[in-house]
Formats: C-alpha cells, sequence, structure tokens
C-alpha cells in the first residue's frame, strides 16, 4: 500500500489476501523470491517474510479473519458507510451493533472485531477496537447477551450409566476401550477434552503424548500436562492418579487396559490401531449415543460436562473451593461456576 490510508475495497481485499494467504500464486503482491510487499507506509515484507507472517496463525484463523473481514466490509457497502483504513472507533463501534441486533452472541461479536485489530496491529496503524468507546460497547453486548451455561454435569451415576452403555451402542471392542479411558481419565483428572483428543491436526502435538504417561508399579499413573487454559511460565504439571477401590470408574485400571491393547510408543496417548490420534468428533459423537441409550437429552451434556461433573463430585465430597481449583487447574474463582450441588441429584 503506497500510504497508511486506503480508501478502496478492492486494493484492501488485496491486501487481506496478502496478509491470510501470502506466497500463493494468485496473490497479487507477490510475484516472485526477490518482489517485496508494502503493507503499509514504511513497511516492507519480502515474499519469504510474508509467507512466515501468514504461518504464524492457524489456517483455520485465517480462515475466520477473512470471514470477519468480508462481513464487516459487506457491512460498510450495505450501511453506506465510507470505508477507510485505518478504520474509526465510530465505524467500529457501529459494526458491533450491527451484529448484536443480528443476534449474534458477544463472543462472536468480540472474534470478529479480534479479527480487525490483527490487521491494524500488523499495519502499525492504531489500533480503534481499543477506544474506549468500543471497549464499553462490546461490554454492552456481554451485558445483553448473558445466557445460563446450560452444561450439565456428568457426575459419578451419570458416569456409570454411560460406561454401561459402552458395550450397546459401540460394535468395535477397541474403541470400546478407547473411550472407557478417557471418559474415566477426563472425570477423574479434571481434563478438558481438548487437552486429551484432538480438535483438528494443527493440535495433535499440543494433547497428552503417549510418552507424557507413566505407571508408577501399584500405585498409579502419572500424567504430564505440557498444554493447558491458564498455563503459567509455559511450565507443565504432572497430574497423579490412584487407582480406586471401585474398579468400574477406575482410570488407572482403564488406562492400563488401553495401553496393553494398544501399545504405540509416541504420537497422541490416544490414538487408534491405524495410528491415527483419536478426534474430538469421535469422542463426542460415541458420549451422545451413551446418553441417548440411558434416555438423557445428549444436548445438555457435552465434553466440558466431565470437567463440571468432576467439580461438582468434589464438592459434595466435601472438598474445599480452594483445593477443587488446584485439582482442576482453574486460575480463579471460576470454579464457582463449575459446582453443580443442585443438579446432582438424580
Amino acid at each position: 500500500m503506497p500510504s497508511t490510508v486506503c480508501n478502496h475495497t478492492n486494493q484492501f481485499s488485496s491486501l487481506l489476501h496478502d496478509l491470510f494467504a501470502g506466497g500463493q500464486s494468485n496473490s497479487p503482491m507477490v510475484k516472485s523470491p526477490t518482489n517485496t510487499s508494502s503493507i503499509s507506509n514504511g513497511i516492507h515484507l519480502t515474499t519469504g517474510s510474508l509467507q512466515l507472517l501468514v504461518a504464524a496463525i492457524a489456517p483455520s484463523t485465517r480462515k475466520a479473519y477473512l470471514r470477519s473481514w468480508a462481513l464487516f466490509l459487506n457491512f460498510c457497502n450495505s450501511s453506506n458507510f465510507s470505508f477507510s483504513f485505518p478504520c474509526s472507533p465510530i465505524l467500529i463501534s457501529n459494526f458491533i451493533s450491527h451484529l448484536h441486533f443480528q443476534n449474534l452472541s458477544a463472543s462472536t461479536i468480540t472474534s470478529h472485531i479480534s479479527a480487525l485489530s490483527y490487521v491494524h496491529k500488523l499495519c502499525s496503524v492504531n489500533d480503534p477496537t481499543h477506544h474506549f468507546v468500543v471497549r464499553k460497547i462490546l461490554k454492552g453486548c456481554q451485558q445483553l447477551k448473558k445466557s445460563p451455561d446450560t452444561r450439565m454435569p456428568i457426575t459419578k451415576p451419570i458416569l456409570l450409566k454411560i460406561l454401561s452403555a459402552l458395550p450397546e451402542t459401540i460394535p468395535d471392542n477397541n474403541n470400546i476401550i478407547i473411550l472407557r479411558a478417557i471418559f474415566l481419565l477426563a472425570f477423574h483428572g479434571f481434563f478438558r477434552l481438548g487437552e486429551l483428543v484432538v480438535q483438528d491436526k494443527e493440535h495433535v502435538a499440543k494433547v497428552i503424548q503417549r510418552t507424557d504417561l507413566n505407571f508408577v508399579g501399584d500405585q498409579g499413573v502419572q500424567i504430564r500436562l505440557n498444554y493447558f487454559k491458564h498455563m503459567k511460565n509455559n511450565q507443565p504439571v504432572t497430574i497423579f492418579l490412584s487407582p480406586s477401590k471401585d474398579v468400574l470408574i477406575c482410570p488407572v485400571r482403564a488406562l492400563y487396559i488401553y495401553t496393553s491393547n494398544f501399545n504405540h510408543k509416541s504420537g497422541p496417548l490416544f490414538a487408534f490401531k491405524s495410528g491415527a490420534p483419536v478426534s474430538r468428533a469421535f469422542v463426542v459423537s460415541n458420549l451422545k449415543s451413551t446418553l441417548t441409550f440411558n434416555g438423557l437429552n445428549p444436548n445438555l451434556y457435552k465434553g466440558h460436562s466431565f470437567r463440571i461433573g468432576a467439580a461438582t463430585e468434589a464438592a459434595r465430597l466435601g472438598f474445599s473451593e480452594n483445593y477443587i481449583q488446584q485439582l482442576g487447574r482453574w486460575h480463579s474463582n471460576a470454579v464457582q461456576r463449575y459446582i453443580r450441588i443442585n443438579s446432582f441429584s438424580l
């Protein structure tokens, strides 16, 4: 771009294409290894630098950012607002209002605004999304769009029902072994599903790996968690699980049976015989089947319900809130949202 200010959507669309698909043959600003791309006044990137910049964020994020900008540019055109870059805080505020009254959730609106912010930061121009008015309008969206957390906890009685339904709903015994180990580990270890199974290929290395699991004789099992939400100073934590007296819900026994049948030595902890990592979609789909089999509404129970259920069960057993916070690796009083004593009665 010849200057910081851009008033033409076509020119700006070319910039967006470079930022989120740089190095592609159809990128109008990337033509040869020696060519440079001018992102804004005084900033010039070589083709190689642009490719590295593009690779800094996941493909799914790049697609989401492009969708957000397309939505914003379409809003400007359809609402007869004059587009210019850098964008004004007023234009951003009106865009937020437009999304709010289109019944988008506060979190979705915030994601769209993050995409606008990202490009402003890359171009070293003033970021209008940090303007006081913009932040207050986003806060207003959050206040008006608050909705109750309807996810129900998978407590011990429900967990037992789910486990008993596995042979009735899953035809493959190997898959039963996998799911049993995942369900029990998620519950007893206060794990998020995203820490155990992959969401997509970009996160294969961030789930618990086979080398992160270590049996300590008959005392239990150690699990090293290298990546988790709210981790401090990038320091992993080690979680120790002891055997349960009730073999039906013992996570150590389930993990031992799983590792004995699936003896891979590297890669994600949970993988099929083929070596392919177990996906979140596979786990969620089969969880829904077991819930439906038991006459429970699958729309009320999500992957996070194991974690919510663990907090609820711990509170029922009399553990202090601080201790539950440590068990679940919460960094704040967010744990209070996961203790559902009232919903424990069945």
